[in-house]
């Protein structure tokens, strides 16, 4: 992590959390113990509930993701209304940005509202369930960052999920943060069907994204874009992940293993090798099940990359 990467999050939480919040709101950290924090860490649920008291840590009922309680996100007061954020706040936004990288987050997100932590930890509950995936899977985790990242991209309503948050700060994806306020009900929220299709395929956009990010650590990327970031992914990352993704599973990829492939070489080769006639062929017999993808691409040396490249138009975005 570098210090500037620390120093752009310290910024956003100490401006959410002293600029946008009203005198009447208090500061809440979500944290979601699945992704893992040891014990003795000042941030451990167990280390927040002694030094804040238990009152001011409430767990999100999340049984129909994991069993144990134990493992079930935690909403934390960090700042009660009218009063200034501890040093707690500055060292959560050190740790979401050491979490960059990573593909599960501790760190997921900084609310503000004027409510109690036990009303807004049942609506967290209630949404997991309202923004469940397409039948027979299930209940969605909807407060991790990429998750709420892609709802957001997948919602024109998405705002209404927020109830009693008035305002969430949380994580990009990309080595950033994002701001997302709350909108007023605008008659029965719907959920389309592509916002729980999206929300079903998320495991295999978390693979992609730390596919192409480990990619660009070690070799610059084809496409015709150069960016610089904590994450070493340019913004808006796991949307274009999600778009790619879906034009793969359109061209009738169903394997996971082609698709990633598929995504990797739009990434890191050209966005737009869909139109080649040869990726199309071959594509179309990976989908047959005649050839996986990756042994076909295997048969192409540089020298005939840079052909396929050269016959496709310039790309606008990766996307």
């Amino acid at each position: 992590m570098s210090s500037q990467s620390a120093q752009g999050y310290l910024q956003w939480v100490d401006r959410f959390a002293t600029q946008l919040r009203q005198p009447e709101e208090a500061l809440y950290l979500l944290l979601d113990p699945f992704a893992g924090c040891t014990p003795e860490h000042p941030l451990s649920i167990a280390s927040l509930t002694e030094t804040l008291g238990s009152d001011a840590v409430v767990r999100v009922d999340s049984r129909g993701l994991v069993q144990d309680p134990q493992y079930w996100p935690a909403l934390v007061q960090l700042a009660k209304p009218g009063a200034a954020p501890t040093a707690l706040a500055a060292l959560s936004a050190t740790c979401a940005a050491r979490e960059a990288t990573a593909t599960w987050h501790y760190v997921c997100g900084w609310l503000v509202s004027e409510q109690p932590a036990d009303l807004i930890a049942r609506h967290i509950s209630q949404q997991c369930h309202v923004l469940h995936q397409p039948p027979p899977h299930g209940i969605t985790a909807w407060f991790e960052p990429v998750r709420l990242v892609l709802l957001r991209a997948t919602m024109r309503n998405a705002a209404q999920v927020l109830g009693p948050i008035r305002s969430w700060l949380h994580p990009d994806g990309c080595g950033s943060c994002s701001v997302f306020e709350r909108q007023p009900p605008a008659g029965e929220l719907v959920v389309p069907d592509a916002a729980r299709a999206t929300q079903h395929v998320v495991p295999q956009i978390i693979q992609l994204l730390g596919a192409w990010r480990r990619l660009n650590a070690v070799q610059q990327t084809g496409a015709p874009w150069q960016f610089t970031g904590p994450s070493g992914l340019p913004e808006n990352a796991p949307v274009h992940a999600m778009n790619l993704l879906l034009k793969a599973f359109r061209q009738g990829l169903r394997d996971r293993a082609d698709i990633q492939c598929m995504c990797l070489h739009m990434l890191m080769v050209h966005p737009l090798l869909l139109q080649h006639p040869t990726i199309q062929h071959d594509v179309a017999q990976a989908a047959a099940g005649i050839q996986r993808l990756a042994s076909r691409f295997a048969c192409y040396d540089d020298r005939a990359w840079s052909h396929i490249v050269a016959a496709l138009p310039q790309a606008r975005s990766y996307s």
